[in-house]
C-alpha cells in the first residue's frame, strides 16, 4: 500500500567542487511512520525521481526532529551520483516542499501540488 508523506529539500551549506550545494530530503519524524528508518542506521531504499531509480539511504538519529534521505546515491549502473544533481536536473530546488510516495523501501519523489 502506498502512503503519501510530505518532505522538504534542504541545503547543507556545503558545496561540491563543482559549486553545487549538498542537499538532503528531510521528513518530520511526526510524519515519518511510513518510512523505513531506525536511529543510528542507514536503511537502504530505492528512490525514484522522474523516470530514474537510485539506490539511496535514509537515516535518523535520536537528537533530530526529522529523518533524511542521504545526499549520496548510486544509479542503475552502480555509479556514484549526488542527490542534489539529480534533483536539480529534474526541476526541484532547495527548500522546496515535495511529496514522497512510500511503498515499503520504494520511495517516489514528486512535486507538491
Amino acid at each position: 500500500m502506498t502512503e503519501k508523506v510530505r518532505g522538504y529539500i534542504r541545503g547543507l551549506s556545503q558545496e561540491y567542487t563543482d559549486g553545487v550545494e549538498r542537499q538532503e530530503i528531510w521528513i518530520s519524524k511526526k510524519d515519518a511512520d511510513p518510512l523505513p528508518h531506525k536511529n543510528k542506521m542507514r536503511i537502504p531504499i530505492k528512490l525514484h525521481i522522474g523516470d530514474e531509480s537510485f539506490d539511496a539511504g535514509i537515516r535518523s538519529t535520536q537528537n533530530t526532529e526529522y529523518v533524511w534521505i542521504c545526499p549520496d546515491m548510486r544509479d542503475s549502473r552502480d555509479k556514484k551520483i549526488r542527490l542534489a544533481h539529480v534533483l536539480g536536473g529534474k526541476g526541484f530546488s532547495k527548500n522546496q516542499k515535495i511529496v514522497l510516495k512510500v511503498n515499503g523501501k520504494n520511495i517516489r519523489i514528486s512535486h507538491d501540488t
